[in-house]
């Protein structure tokens, strides 16, 4: 008797134990990673007729995904925090059950985070400039400026304090931070004990120094920081966004940023992705960028690789799985 298939849309994944069970259950496909981003059609074409899904963020399941996909499809999981790339409705109403790799890399986010931050605020791409221009050289100085600023001392605002949010407020009370902000639905007793404030979302950019953004994107938050917060923010305010590009209106935020009407910018997510080596984002030197990187630590893509594994077998089994959406 043949075995059910299980589509990855990658084979680089970390080849973890559990991943042997999954090589008992399933006959398994893949995509090569080396090829890049899986073309839409051959997504689709490679999926038709499969049981299971291990999927990226960069993968979109939607409805004529799911069409086209065939009645067999039984369990999907995303190697991922975020599941905006998921039609869940659509799904769910199929009786497919969906996973994700929940809170996993909250705490890795959550220093990349506080990297990102530093690394914008205190100039590192600008210095390395300096270095490799011959500038440092020419003139045995280096880069000082009214802008340069510290975490210590700095009123921080956080859009969104979930799990990556909390952590990156645990992480800042270390940096002596003179207060913290933060944007929810609602007080959350971890910011109360932490001492931060709950305050509405334009209040948090006209009074914050550094600016994190770590909410869901949804369809309530897209573009949530527009050009009206941009319009509130300090002109030295540094905004750090590891979440998703989709949340900030990125054209008005080149606009700010090339201007120098905030300070800067520090992001591992933007549209699209990957980003163009042309686009006006990678010619700013006020503006830090990382290729959507921010959990890619070998610890937390092993466990990412087991999470993902472990949901689909137990997802495929009628089992409880790790994470459920």
């Amino acid at each position: 008797m043949s075995k059910p298939k299980l589509f990855l849309t990658r084979d680089d994944y970390s080849r973890v134990p559990a991943f042997e069970i999954l090589g008992e259950m399933f006959d398994i496909i893949t995509y090569p990673a080396s090829e890049g981003q899986i073309p839409r059609d051959i997504f689709i074409e490679k999926l038709r007729g499969c049981s299971a899904l291990l999927c990226t963020s960069r993968d979109r399941v939607d409805k004529q995904v799911l069409d086209e996909s065939g009645e067999n499809l039984k369990v999907i999981t995303t190697f991922s925090v975020g599941y905006d790339h998921l039609e869940l409705h659509e799904i769910k109403a199929r009786g497919i059950r969906v996973g994700s790799v929940g809170h996993i890399s909250s705490d890795t986010v959550a220093e990349y985070n506080i990297g990102l931050a530093i690394a914008v605020s205190r100039r590192f791409q600008e210095g390395r400039k300096c270095i490799t221009s011959g500038e440092w050289a020419l003139k045995q100085t280096h880069i000082i400026g009214p802008n340069i600023m510290g975490l210590k001392g700095a009123t921080v605002g956080i859009v969104g304090l979930g799990n990556i949010g909390l952590e990156t407020a645990k992480l800042l009370k270390a940096f002596k931070v003179s207060k913290i902000l933060y944007t929810s639905r609602r007080v959350k007793e971890e910011g109360t004990a932490l001492g931060a404030q709950l305050v509405p979302l334009d209040t948090l950019c006209a009074e914050s120094d550094f600016i994190f953004v770590t909410c869901a994107l949804t369809k309530d938050t897209e573009q949530l920081i527009g050009r009206k917060q941009f319009s509130l923010m300090k002109p030295t305010a540094i905004l750090v966004n590891t979440s998703r590009g989709g949340l900030l209106d990125q054209e008005a935020l080149v606009e700010f940023l090339k201007d120098k009407k905030i300070g800067g910018a520090g992001l591992d997510v933007m549209i699209p992705e990957p980003l163009p080596a042309d686009h006006p984002l990678v010619q700013l030197d006020n503006c830090v960028l990382t290729p959507h990187t921010s959990s890619a630590t070998k610890a937390v893509r092993d466990e990412k690789s087991s999470t993902s594994a472990e949901n689909i077998i137990r997802g495929y089994k009628g089992e409880p799985m790790i994470y459920e959406l």
